[in-house]
């Protein structure tokens, strides 16, 4: 797996977020996610603002949050609020529909290797990448030797071969998310090719990376923390 995150780096305790047209400028707090971390204990809160109660992001939720009230689905960057405490979360506050099962791959560190009990998912996420067209949500989730580290990158298409995409990695004791914004996903054929891979090990570096070059609108930016 790759290895950047550095170990070193303080936890970083407030992220500002991207304001809609519209709306406030929202810092993100340290609020803790009880059913995402299983961490407890408190942190310093936020600078300024609020936060807000995320919504799930597996169903259409019907209506707005009140950090993004104009939108109903995750199509921009008032949408995300990141939470920053133990296992840090970026999470998605509007609507949105998952396109596929998540995919859940199994991994270890020394040898680099992955597996998954759910292949049809890997191909059903590939197809949605390689089309581009669907407007709705894709999880892919790397857990790196029984939780020792993870890779979780969730993806919000846009229907304009766009997403919107929260990346985060974890490994021992620090975590590290990418910018949080809008990107172009890779070109069709990339991930048409990857699906044509016979080999489970193939498919899974494929997705590592689903997305290229910068983003054109960054709603979080990058930012480390302790785990």
């Amino acid at each position: 797996m790759r290895r950047y995150l550095d170990l070193t780096a303080p936890t970083l305790l407030a992220v500002m977020l991207t304001a809609c047209p519209g709306t406030d400028k929202t810092t993100a707090g340290d609020t803790t996610d009880a059913s995402t971390t299983g961490t407890t204990g408190p942190t310093t809160g936020p600078t300024t603002g609020p936060t807000t109660e995320p919504a799930s992001t597996d169903t259409d939720t019907g209506e707005p949050s009140a950090l993004c009230p104009d939108h109903t689905a995750a199509d921009a960057c008032c949408c995300f609020e990141a939470h920053v405490n133990l296992s840090s979360t970026v999470e998605n506050v509007c609507g949105t529909t998952s396109l596929c099962p998540a995919v859940e791959f199994e991994c270890s560190e020394i040898d680099e290797t992955c597996t998954t009990a759910d292949e049809a998912a890997v191909d059903c996420v590939l197809e949605a990448l390689a089309a581009g067209t669907m407007i709705g949500s894709l999880t892919i989730h790397y857990d790196i030797d029984n939780s020792y580290g993870q890779r979780k990158i969730d993806i919000y298409l846009q229907g304009d071969r766009k997403a919107y995409v929260a990346h985060k990695e974890e490994l021992d004791a620090s975590g590290y998310f990418e910018p949080v914004g809008l990107y172009d996903l890779r070109e069709a054929a990339h991930f048409d090719a990857c699906r044509a891979e016979a080999d489970l090990q193939a498919k899974a570096e494929c997705l590592k990376t689903v997305v290229e070059g910068e983003a054109s609108e960054v709603c979080i930016e990058s930012f480390v923390y302790e785990t």
